[in-house]
C-alpha cells in the first residue's frame, strides 16, 4: 500500500465517522457513511492489486470523491452565516478597489481561474514522464493532503462563495460567463475554506517544480493566477485563498518527509 492510498482511505473513514456529527438529516449520515466506508475499503482492495498503473492513476478519482462527498453533509445557507460574516468584512478592506483593474487584467485572472480544474492533470502527466515512482508518491501525498484538508471542514465551516451573494464587485467577461458555466453545473455550489482549488494548484506546482524546474516554474505562474483569480473574480475571499496557499504549502512539506 503507498502513503497516499492509506492517506485516502484515512480521510474517507474519518468522514464516515465525522457524518454522524454535522447537522445533516439521519438517513442522509447514514448513507454518506455507508458510501465513504465503501470508498475506503474498495480502495484498501485496489491497494493489494498489482496494477500499479491504474492505481497511480486512480487518486484522480479519489480526489474528486473527497470533494464532492462532504457537501452532501452540508447545504447551502438561505443568509449570511457568521463565518461568511467574517469572511465579508475581511474582504471590505480591499474589494472597493477592484473596478480600478484594468479589463485585460482581470480578463488574463479569469483564464486562469480556469485552469484549476486541468491544473492537477497537467502536473501529473509532467511527473509521471519526468520523474519516478517515489516522485509519483509525493505528488499525490501533497495534492491529496492539501485537498482532503480543505474539503473535510466544509460541513462545519458553511458559507456561500461571493459570486452568489449581493457582491457585485465582480465584472462579466466571455471567460467569466464560462466560469459561471461550469461552477454551476459542475460545483456544490458552497463556498470551501480554504480554498480548495488553492490549495491543490500549490501543492502540484510545487510537487513538478523538484522534478522539472522550468515546467514547475510555469505552474507556478498558474497557481498565482488561480489564486489571484479566485478573489478578483469573486469565487473565493481573500482568507480562502491565503489559507489555503498556506496549506498547500504545509502540504509540500509533509509530502517531502513521507
Amino acid at each position: 500500500m503507498t502513503t497516499f492510498e492509506g492517506l485516502s482511505i484515512g480521510y474517507f473513514l474519518a468522514l464516515a465517522g465525522a457524518a454522524w456529527w454535522t447537522d445533516a438529516p439521519r438517513s442522509r449520515q447514514g448513507r454518506l457513511s455507508i458510501v465513504a466506508l465503501g470508498l475506503a475499503a474498495a480502495i484498501a482492495l485496489v491497494a493489494t492489486s498489482s496494477l500499479i498503473t491504474l492505481r497511480l492513476w486512480l487518486p484522480h478519482a479519489y480526489l474528486l470523491a473527497g470533494y464532492w462527498m462532504p457537501a452532501h453533509l452540508a447545504t447551502v445557507p438561505q443568509t449570511a452565516t457568521h463565518l461568511e460574516g467574517l469572511l465579508r468584512r475581511g474582504d471590505a478592506i480591499v474589494t472597493g478597489h477592484l473596478h480600478r483593474l484594468p479589463s485585460w487584467i482581470v480578463r488574463v485572472l479569469e483564464s486562469a481561474y480556469l485552469m484549476c480544474y486541468p491544473v492537477v492533470p497537467a502536473a501529473f502527466t509532467v511527473i509521471w514522464v519526468r520523474g519516478g515512482g517515489e516522485d509519483v508518491t509525493r505528488f499525490w501525498v501533497a495534492v491529496l493532503t492539501s485537498g482532503y484538508a480543505c474539503y473535510m471542514s466544509l460541513p462545519w465551516l458553511i458559507s456561500r462563495p461571493p459570486r452568489l451573494t449581493l457582491d457585485t464587485a465582480a465584472r462579466h467577461t466571455s471567460v467569466r460567463v464560462l466560469n459561471l458555466f461550469v461552477l454551476d453545473r459542475f460545483s456544490h455550489g458552497l463556498n470551501t475554506f480554504p480554498s480548495g482549488h488553492v490549495a491543490v494548484a500549490c501543492a502540484a506546482a510545487g510537487s513538478v517544480t523538484a522534478v522539472a524546474p522550468i515546467m514547475g516554474a510555469i505552474l507556478w505562474i498558474v497557481a498565482a493566477g488561480i489564486a489571484a483569480g479566485a478573489f478578483v473574480g469573486r469565487y473565493h475571499y481573500a482568507a480562502d485563498v491565503l489559507i489555503g496557499a498556506i496549506v498547500g504549502a504545509v502540504a509540500l512539506a509533509f509530502a517531502r518527509l513521507v
